[in-house]
């Protein structure tokens, strides 16, 4: 078991650090700031690694789709016709 420490006469803090963490604005300018198109646009070009995997991911996928359709196509066309001889 782990031993919780608890203070039972903690002194109350200077009114400059209640305020700081009662500061709803800049909860609201932080959220407005990762979860809007724009925020997460420039998450991705601060973090060029993760912009970076997510293209090789994206090309891959194109890579993968185009060269099944060639594949597709190509087999299609090799095969011969069957007709069913009706008695």
């Amino acid at each position: 078991m782990t031993k919780i420490k608890v203070k039972i006469n903690v002194p109350v803090p200077p009114i400059e650090t209640i305020h700081q963490y009662r500061d709803f604005s800049r909860f609201m300018d932080q959220y407005k700031k990762y979860y809007s198109t724009v925020g997460i646009r420039d998450m991705l070009y601060k973090d060029r690694k993760k912009l970076v995997f997510i293209v090789i991911i994206i090309l891959f996928l194109m890579l993968l789709l185009f060269v099944e359709d060639l594949h597709g196509i190509e087999s299609e066309n090799n095969e011969k016709p069957k007709t069913e001889l009706l008695d």
